[in-house]
């Protein structure tokens, strides 16, 4: 029999299930009744003959130690990828329920870690990450057969401030930024307003990367050079798309190019700083002086991102296609390039406007 009666030296009287599986007990568990112990019974053996059987043995893992072992699963991703991860654990997430059984944690446990970073005073985007996160924790287990259910996932992600909305430049204020940055960070911000490289993509080029095609120069797009949020320092990695692309080269930027490539020992830095390293996102804004240059060129308040965003309005408006705007930009999609900028390439509502009365 499966469910046996147990009498304890109390002379408390219990009822002891057990699951058997090819001859041996693989799941086991007390109750006071009889008529809850069958139907426990009952329900693993429904989730045997269904596939989705979960040990509850494997359930008992913590929270914190599930979490490092979804986090070395991630080494193929961006090392930045996996800092904010790591931030977020070990500063939000796992001195709240680190120390819980995972089989152990509810719903509303994920929504009292959600209130504690809203009285955190933590911002929209963060906890929305951090939610999202533990999402992914959860699914790990699941695809590792610890759970069956992800009671993050019935938890609504934080609502707020809605996402800021791009910014770019006019051309004439890009051409007064270039001329308000210093000479050797001019290069920098051109190729950056007019090719819609990412600035890690930027810092990692090398002059091999410079090719000829039958249309003009192109830069190799296949590599980034991206700054460690714990040391400062450049790590090269992918793309975040883990694409490469061919880049055309700008008019502008066309003899700058033949002249690195021309008196540049190869593997050497396509633009780089003024030690001939790596351009990094911190020293790049001390060297340009990039808060006073934004002011002095009258766009304050204007990031090195919004030079992506520039370079995205200035070649919708040169009569570029969505798909050419993916393919410069490197989004992964059309679809991400139009819900961006998808307004700037109908001029429908502006014309609706006109015919208004």
């Amino acid at each position: 029999m499966s469910v046996t009666k147990r009498i304890l030296p109390s002379g408390t009287v219990t009822w002891r299930a057990k699951v058997f599986f090819e001859r041996r007990v693989i799941a086991q568990r007390s109750f006071t009744r009889r008529v809850d112990a069958k139907r426990w019974e009952a329900d693993q053996l429904a989730r045997l003959d269904a596939g989705s059987w979960i040990d509850p043995t494997r359930g008992r893992i913590t929270f914190a130690a599930l979490a490092e072992q979804w986090q070395d699963s991630r080494g193929h991703l961006a090392v930045r990828s996996q800092e904010t991860t790591r931030f977020l654990l070990d500063k939000y997430v796992l001195p709240e329920i680190g120390a819980f059984p995972i089989s152990g944690i509810s719903a509303a446990d994920v929504e009292r870690v959600m209130s504690a970073l809203t009285a955190r005073g933590l911002a929209t985007a963060t906890r929305r990450r951090a939610l999202s996160m533990i999402r992914l924790v959860f699914d790990y287990a699941i695809r590792d057969r610890r759970l069956s259910v992800n009671v993050a996932r019935m938890v609504s992600l934080p609502r707020g401030a809605t996402k800021r909305e791009p910014h770019w430049l006019r051309p004439e204020q890009l051409g007064r930024l270039v001329m308000a940055v210093p000479p050797l960070c001019q290069p920098v911000v051109l190729f950056l307003g007019t090719t819609g490289c990412r600035f890690s993509e930027m810092a990692a080029l090398r002059v091999d990367d410079v090719v000829q095609t039958p249309h003009g120069l192109g830069v190799r797009v296949h590599r980034a050079a991206t700054q460690s949020k714990r040391t400062s320092a450049a790590v090269f990695g992918p793309t975040k798309t883990h694409q490469t692309r061919t880049v055309p080269v700008p008019a502008a930027l066309d003899e700058y190019v033949r002249t690195r490539v021309a008196f540049t020992t190869p593997g050497g830095y396509l633009f780089p700083s003024p030690s001939g390293g790596v351009w990094t996102n911190t020293n790049f804004r001390a060297r340009s002086g990039w808060m006073e240059a934004t002011r002095r060129a009258g766009v304050e308040g204007t990031t090195i991102h919004d030079l992506r965003h520039t370079a995205a309005s200035l070649l919708i408006a040169a009569g570029a296609d969505v798909k050419a705007v993916q393919v410069i930009l490197g989004h992964s999609t059309a679809t991400m390039t139009m819900d961006l900028y998808g307004h700037l390439f109908s001029e429908a509502t502006w014309q609706a406007m006109e015919h208004l009365p």
